[in-house]
């Protein structure tokens, strides 16, 4: 059954600079557009899915996705993965029933579902929320953040005293859980920024 008290959320609204061209509408081996599988992998484990985008974006994007589940950044004064996480985040900030927001970036192709999913099934463990760290650290575009959390960083933000918008600054200011990635899932973080990294191994 998927969760009720979970939102998904694909972080889509980056500009994909180094990439040339919307990173979302790239495939690998003949499969969906990273969108959709990033989309279908969170609707497989939350009832509500969203996708953050910029509002440019929205014409087409809208073409895969209904458009009652694309959100569009709408808070000035910050930028990057927080603009999206917290443009979905007040959609549901006054829903008693929401305890967590489950994020995936989707340039992360080689996600897979039970990655995502044992995330979900350490709801309980305190913190910031659960999330992977590898040797970089923490892995805050895949994670499950907590709702109280969000809460408390967007009214730091709204008084003007969140001095960072590094997702992995604030993720680990928060004391979250972390989880070791089993050896056979590392290359679900293969992050893929460059037309050069199309050509990455999965392993």
């Amino acid at each position: 059954m998927r969760a009720t008290d979970s939102v998904g959320i694909v972080l889509a609204g980056g500009k994909s600079s180094r990439m040339g061209r919307d990173k979302s509408f790239l495939s690998l081996n003949s499969r969906k557009f990273f969108l959709i599988e990033s989309y279908k992998k969170l609707k497989f484990l939350c009832k509500n899915v969203l996708v953050s985008i910029r509002e440019e974006q929205r014409e087409e994007y809208s073409k895969h996705i209904p458009n009652e589940f694309l959100v569009s950044d709408s808070i000035p004064n910050i930028e990057g993965p927080l603009q999206g996480i917290f443009s979905s985040f007040l959609l549901f900030q006054n829903d008693p029933n929401i305890k967590n927001f489950l994020v995936l970036a989707v340039d992360l192709p080689y996600m897979r579902t039970k990655t995502l999913a044992r995330l979900y099934s350490k709801k309980e463990m305190v913190g910031s929320g659960v999330f992977y760290q590898t040797e970089e650290g923490v892995e805050p575009l895949c994670g499950l953040y907590s709702s109280e959390y969000l809460r408390f960083l967007f009214q730091e933000f709204e008084k003007g005293v969140l001095n960072s918008v590094s997702p992995k600054i604030l993720v680990q200011r928060g004391n979250p859980s972390l989880l070791d990635i089993p050896e056979m899932e590392k290359s679900s973080f293969i992050n893929l920024n460059s037309p050069e990294d199309l050509n990455l191994p999965k392993s």
